[in-house]
């Protein structure tokens, strides 16, 4: 691990904060939640949750990032409808549109308010946060960055309770947080990034298609568009089946962190970019 590529996601969600447009993209609001998420699993991998400046960044930020779900969830439902097969309930999928596009409408005021108030103090936040990144890494604070924090995550991944559709997506976030963990070391297993990468994606899928049949159901009527609620709910279905057999194959990865991983435990200091 350098001190600049652990650097690099906070200085890239600072300018991010600075230049969201008031009509975010699809790819800003993805691009912005992504970062968010980075910086906070830094946060985890250097021990510093109790450190007063990441509380301080993690309780600014959780306003935003919780907007910026809103507004995702939004982006994923709508692109999840538009693949549907559209012969005989054309209609039905463009009422589904239409709802979809003033929620998204609505919760993108929400996060540009969000973040025309919280703006400024993300961004000092951030910047003192990456001053007490590189402090850290000066002081060679023991057990920072050294592996453990990895094999944890991928330890309570593997004695996690039976899956269901109740904890899979509470699953997925500790899978993504295990992923994120593995791009700060030099080096990872292939195989267990694959895994990952595989559950992360299936889980997430189904999870959307999942939120688009509660929504399709509060929205559509069975009486006229039994033939898209129909379709969604098998879509659903067989989503699951594949998030819970991606997951199923976390669980049974084999104890411990692969050597790779367990010996990335030293620091290698870079120049710090500004």
């Amino acid at each position: 691990m350098v001190l600049s590529a652990v650097q690099k996601p906070v200085r890239r969600l600072r300018k991010a904060l600075k230049c969201l447009p008031p009509d975010p993209s699809i790819e800003d609001v993805h691009n912005l939640r992504t970062r968010m998420r980075r910086v906070e699993a830094i946060t985890t991998v250097l021990r510093m949750g109790d450190e007063k400046p990441a509380q301080r960044l993690l309780k600014t930020i959780k306003t935003i990032h919780k907007a910026l779900g809103a507004v995702r969830d939004m982006d994923v439902m709508a692109g999840n409808v538009l693949t549907l097969e559209r012969s005989g309930h054309d209609e039905s999928a463009l009422r589904l549109l239409q709802h979809l596009h003033g929620l998204r409408i609505e919760r993108v005021r929400h996060l540009v308010d969000a973040v025309g108030k919280h703006r400024k103090d993300a961004r000092r936040s951030l910047k003192r946060f990456s001053g007490q990144i590189e402090k850290w890494f000066k002081e060679s604070k023991p057990g920072a960055a050294n592996g453990h924090v990895a094999a944890r995550l991928l330890g309570e991944l593997r004695h996690w309770p039976a899956l269901d559709a109740g904890n899979l997506h509470a699953f997925r976030i500790k899978v993504k947080e295990l992923r994120y963990v593995l791009q700060l070391a030099r080096s990872a297993d292939s195989g267990l990034v694959a895994a990952l990468d595989q559950a992360r994606a299936q889980i997430g899928d189904w999870h959307d298609w999942q939120q688009l049949a509660s929504t399709a159901e509060k929205t559509l009527a069975p009486e006229t568009d039994s033939a898209a609620l129909k379709q969604i709910a098998e879509i659903e279905k067989r989503k699951f089946s594949h998030a819970l057999r991606a997951a199923e194959e976390i669980k049974a990865f084999p104890p411990g962190l692969p050597k790779p991983v367990r010996a990335a435990t030293g620091f290698a200091v870079a120049s710090r970019v500004a």
